[in-house]
């Protein structure tokens, strides 16, 4: 073969292997990109603990809302940037804790789910996080009732609030009055832009769902006096503000600016539904990985239920 076959030659060879390897790297940059849009690019210490959360959310109700990739991209993020991932529990101080307060002899002792949530479930995810080299802002804020007559007196809410406080061990664990220390003593508003135009802004079929579920409660009191117009104007007047409070959290006012938290409920997902009224991306913060209600009392434990 002539020097110039053999130059021809090679210089086709070089050029199918050039082709090839741009080929290779399109692809690869495909599946790169593919990848990165499904969320699957993660940190390994991120799969693990979001491995261990979607699981635990799996076995507390094989019908709980899904975790969000809005979770796992969050504590990617914190831990890209060095920050600890700020966790968000709202614990209701309901006026069922009177009736709790009157069969515990003028008192509050802790029940085993405050202490299983507090003293073991709570440790024990934050311990994974820990396990992988991620720190952890465990904020439960005591919240009271947006309605007047949901509401308790301030001093049993202080008890109540120093009795969990008693039992709480971590440092990882901050727990604080919503009203007093985070909105500086004033009582959560409603959106008025939300009364104004109420089934402008709120589904009807989730409001009918609301007020048929407050209707079958309030049948159990015999006493209770309102009439059903009443009780509308007050369902509404509960979610405008349920609306204002989830606006607030994902705002650059929020105690945790632009929504950067994940909220771990200890009601089932639905109760915050209304929270997402004015802020859709609310619910992808959502991340249902504690038994729920842990402050009732069931009827293995005084043989009453709240």
């Amino acid at each position: 073969m002539s020097y110039k076959s053999k130059k021809l030659k090679k210089g086709k060879f070089n050029l199918l292997k050039y082709e090839l390897g741009r080929i290779k790297l399109a692809l690869l940059e495909k599946a790169r990109a593919l990848l990165q849009k499904e969320g699957r690019m993660r940190l390994p210490q991120v799969a693990r603990v979001m491995e261990y959360l979607r699981l635990r959310n799996k076995d507390l109700n094989p019908n709980n809302q899904k975790i969000d990739e809005w979770v796992d991209n969050y504590i990617q993020q914190c831990i890209l940037n060095g920050q600890k991932v700020d966790i968000l529990t709202q614990w209701c101080l309901s006026k069922d804790l009177e009736f709790r307060y009157q069969i515990q002899g003028n008192q509050f002792t802790p029940l085993n789910g405050e202490i299983e949530l507090i003293q073991r479930e709570i440790l024990q995810i934050v311990k994974i996080f820990a396990d992988n080299g991620i720190g952890v802002n465990w904020w439960i804020t005591f919240n009271g009732a947006f309605l007047d007559r949901g509401r308790i007196s301030a001093e049993l809410a202080k008890q109540y609030a120093d009795m969990l406080r008693e039992i709480t061990k971590s440092p990882e664990v901050i727990l604080m009055d919503w009203e007093q220390e985070i909105l500086s003593g004033n009582r959560p508003q409603p959106n008025q832009k939300v009364l104004d135009n109420f089934f402008g802004v709120v589904s009807r079929k989730a409001f009918d769902i609301d007020f048929t579920n407050l209707l079958d409660r309030v049948k159990k009191y015999p006493d209770f006096s309102k009439t059903e117009e009443e009780l509308m104007k007050e369902s509404q007047f509960k979610i405008a503000c349920e609306a204002e409070e989830g606006r607030l959290l994902l705002s650059p006012n929020s105690p945790f600016p632009y929504g950067q938290f994940i909220l771990v409920p200890l009601e089932f997902p639905e109760r915050y539904v209304f929270f997402a009224v004015l802020a859709p991306e609310f619910k992808k913060r959502i991340a249902s990985i504690v038994k729920s209600y842990p402050w009732r009392m069931d009827a293995d434990s005084l043989n009453y239920e709240l």
